[in-house]
């Protein structure tokens, strides 16, 4: 029988302030790992270790009857339901991973041939232009998959500051480049004007920019109306959330750089994660209770940062893609009804590859005040650009992954002689090698976990009002410097600095 979850919420507030876990009880759960056993999980070669969080097995259990009373919401999502009820909208990313559904198949069929149109003009360098989720995802997998690199250099550009633009531009040919622009809407504002500096450019360089820029677009008419070739425009479904969305046609530059081969393999990856999210036990089931330890720490622990720190310099961009899907999905103080949320909901969410973080920020993860639960992510064999596996790569990965264990545990123990109080929270994720299959399944493991804590918070994780509000106003302080109406509505030192322009 399902239970209340409001009943649950406060067992587990009455739980925590009866029975808080430190150092020593850490301590003695990793020395004695069979009483840990429930809280380390796998999917094949994927593993995800709890047993450093500062949790009890009773209060593990009341996370798992808690997580029993989302199922629906899950299912609902998975089965193509209106689940984003601010725009009516169901929310489709994971049905782009389904190899069983036919927008799937068409999405990738659709996305291989454009990434075809693109290599037969013979380009050396692509210029992804977005920004957002537009930009984060496939910039941070084209990164992380730089051993299956196969296709022209791929570069991305986000930044309306024209530097970032300007500066790309200033060592490319446009004889042999390409540029890929990428709005949902087709109507951001530093998408556009970058756009319209990499079209100025072609024309400079004698080269029409017309048959030379693709569009990705929910809406293939306002591209067309621009003046981008109906052929040249590649759409995207309305369902498909910026910061989840580049399984859709958003990821075409990954596709251009490593291949429809390896792109498809990375689907494939997440497709094994969403089956797995969709079928096993709570208990069991990885990014479930990996979103319920997230609202623990958050909510009931008050530890209001997460490091995500992955042992892995080619996932250095991984922490950001995620900063933007936790945060820009769950940092929200009011439900999906538009009540106050009295709990704390998205933590604060930063980090940067290990083991360079371990000469930097850890001091302060290790010793502040604040308490900063950390999710350690790290694959257990390298792959080498240089060839096989050598014994001097073997060996700099073995270090590195001492590196990160070390880190874990003293954390988790502490060292009370040292000043080093311990009873600080993390969790361990390894997997095999990195590659384009692994990666998939990682990244699906967090688009659940946002979902699922989401969830119990009562939260609609797939809008995101605030972000839409900051662009309503700067339309409007556009519109002052365009016409010089609405004086009145901005605020006299904004308008100091507007007046300037």
């Amino acid at each position: 029988m399902t239970q209340n979850p409001n009943t649950i919420i406060a067992a587990l507030q009455d739980s925590r302030d009866q029975h808080p876990v430190d150092a020593a009880m850490l301590k003695a759960r990793l020395m004695t790992p069979q009483s840990a056993d429930h809280m380390v999980m796998a999917l094949d070669d994927m593993t995800v270790d709890f047993s450093r969080q500062t949790i009890t097995d009773d209060q593990w259990q009341m996370l798992v009857d808690w997580a029993q009373t989302i199922l629906p919401k899950r299912d609902a999502m998975l089965a193509g339901e209106i689940v984003n009820i601010s725009e009516n909208r169901p929310v489709l990313h994971a049905h782009l991973r389904n190899p069983d559904e036919q927008m799937a198949r068409d999405n990738l069929d659709a996305m291989a041939m454009m990434t075809e149109t693109i290599l037969s003009l013979g380009v050396e360098d692509v210029v992804a232009i977005g920004i957002g989720g537009s930009y984060l995802g496939p910039k941070m997998a084209v990164e992380a998959l730089a051993p299956f690199h196969q296709g022209p250099d791929v570069h991305f550009v986000s930044n309306i500051d024209p530097s970032h633009l300007d500066d790309l531009l200033a060592g490319l040919n446009p004889v042999t480049t390409a540029v890929i622009a990428i709005s949902k809407t087709f109507t951001t504002t530093e998408t556009l004007m970058n756009l319209t500096a990499a079209e100025a450019w072609f024309e400079k360089g004698g080269v029409p920019s017309k048959g030379r820029v693709i569009a990705v677009t929910s809406r293939p008419d306002v591209a067309q109306d621009r003046g981008i070739d109906a052929s040249l425009v590649l759409p995207m479904d309305e369902g498909v959330g910026g910061r989840f969305s580049l399984w859709s046609a958003v990821g075409l530059p990954i596709m251009v750089a490593v291949g429809a081969e390896m792109f498809t393999a990375m689907i494939a990856g997440a497709s094994q994660m969403d089956d797995h999210f969709a079928h096993a036990d709570c208990a069991e089931n990885l990014p479930i209770m990996a979103g319920m330890i997230r609202v623990w720490n958050r909510a009931f622990l008050g530890h209001s940062g997460l490091a995500v720190i992955p042992y892995d310099q080619r996932l250095n961009l991984l922490p950001s893609w995620l900063q933007q899907l936790e945060m820009e999905s769950n940092g929200k103080a009011v439900t999906a009804s538009g009540a106050p949320q009295d709990l704390a909901t998205s933590p604060i969410v930063f980090g940067e590859a290990g083991s360079n973080v371990q000469h930097s920020f850890f001091q302060m993860i290790h010793q502040s005040n604040d308490i900063i639960p950390v999710d350690f992510l790290a694959p257990l064999d390298p792959v080498s650009l240089v060839g096989d596996a050598t014994d001097a790569t073997m060996e700099r990965h073995r270090d590195l992954i001492v590196q990160m264990l070390a880190q874990a545990d003293c954390l988790a123990q502490g060292d009370q002689p040292r000043g080093f109080t311990g009873g600080r929270p993390s969790t361990v994720v390894t997997w095999g090698e990195t590659t384009p299959y692994s990666l998939g399944r990682v990244l699906a493991y967090y688009e659940h976990i946002t979902a699922v804590s989401g969830w119990c918070l009562d939260l609609n994780s797939f809008d995101q009002p605030g972000v839409e509000l900051g662009k309503i106003l700067a339309r409007d302080y556009q519109d002052y410097l365009d016409s010089g109406k609405g004086a009145e509505t901005i605020p006299p030192r904004s308008r100091m600095i507007l007046d300037r322009y």
